[in-house]
């Protein structure tokens, strides 16, 4: 077994098909820990040291940490790349000993291993001899059960709810026909921009900017969602009126998860509910495909326990030298 650290971002770009292939065959990976999203990550939002850890068996890749650390004078601070706009962090791969080894004999004061779910064998990997440890919760993510919903979502929806829906449906149908569209390789470019408008309108009625407002955020996502859909990995929905986008879903999948990251509507229908509409294709697409859990991620806003999903609390760990 062979331990890098990865302190470059050639190296990092350099391993990114094993780096993939890694990513498929770890059960507990999220989007968030792939290549797509991560290289992005860096190259738009990276700062100070980078130092991922790659640990190999034989040649080859079996973990890998991506993490980097931000000094000020005598002060370091380690954190996971994605940190801030990502719903799930973590390692990848099994080898949470070894990894924890690797990151002790790194130059940093402190670690803060930010947005694990509960699951992450880095919650219960040993600290290294001589730190300080130190566990919380964090954010809670929502997360649905889709499995044998149906296709019409009759299993999972009660009576009422799935009335509202074919009522929400007939109300935007009035007035034009109502179509919804997949995204590929020849749509991506307007779906993306129909998705930052449609975001920017509802929160301009608020007064302010929204997520999606600065433009290196939306090169990120530019980004991200080309290398997802290479990948197989993105899930994008729109929804028109005849030639209108009025909802946008944006997502990702990976194994049986279906994961919601971002949506725009028009703020000027709202009564029609075309948010509801566009989440509820999209779980019905999810249906479909095979998938059997739909994770609203990050936030305990009402309208997913609406939907009924339920709490996952992230958790946070920190370890401190000496």
């Amino acid at each position: 077994m062979t331990i890098d650290i990865l302190d470059t971002p050639g190296a990092l770009a350099a391993i990114e098909p094993e780096w993939l292939e890694l990513w498929l065959r770890d059960p507990r990976a999220t989007p968030f820990q792939s290549p797509m999203w991560l290289l992005p990550w860096w190259r738009h939002f990276g700062s100070d040291d980078l130092c991922a850890i790659a640990v190999r068996d034989a040649g080859r890749l079996e973990a890998l940490a991506p993490l980097y650390i931000v000094r000020d004078g005598d002060e370091s601070l380690g954190l996971f790349l994605g940190t801030g706009i990502s719903d799930y962090l973590d390692t990848l791969g099994d080898n949470a000993g070894a990894l924890m080894h690797a990151l002790a004999g790194l130059d940093c004061r402190l670690w803060d291993l930010q947005q694990l779910r509960g699951d992450s064998p880095l919650l219960v990997a040993p600290p290294p001899d001589g730190w300080s440890d130190h566990s919380e919760e964090q954010d809670p993510c929502l997360v649905l059960s889709i499995d044998a919903a149906g296709d019409e979502l009759e299993h999972l929806l009660s009576t009422h709810f799935r009335k509202k829906l074919r009522y929400y449906r007939r109300t935007l149908a009035r007035s034009s026909r109502l179509v919804f569209e997949a995204v590929n390789s020849e749509n991506l470019g307007p779906f993306l921009d129909a998705l930052f408008a449609l975001h920017a309108a509802r929160w301009q009625r608020r007064g302010m900017p929204g997520m999606l407002a600065d433009e290196v955020i939306q090169q990120f996502h530019r980004d991200v969602a080309r290398a997802m859909l290479a990948a197989g990995a993105l899930r994008m929905y729109m929804l028109h009126l005849e030639e209108r986008p009025i909802a946008v879903f944006y997502g990702f999948a990976h194994h049986q998860t279906v994961y919601y990251y971002l949506s725009g509507y028009d703020p000027d229908l709202e009564k029609s509910s075309p948010g509801t509409v566009i989440v509820a294709h999209a779980i019905e697409e999810a249906v479909r495909a095979g998938a059997t859990t739909f994770d609203f991620l990050r936030g305990a806003e009402d309208y997913k326990y609406a939907w009924g999903a339920r709490e996952r609390k992230n958790r946070r760990r920190q370890l401190a030298r000496g």
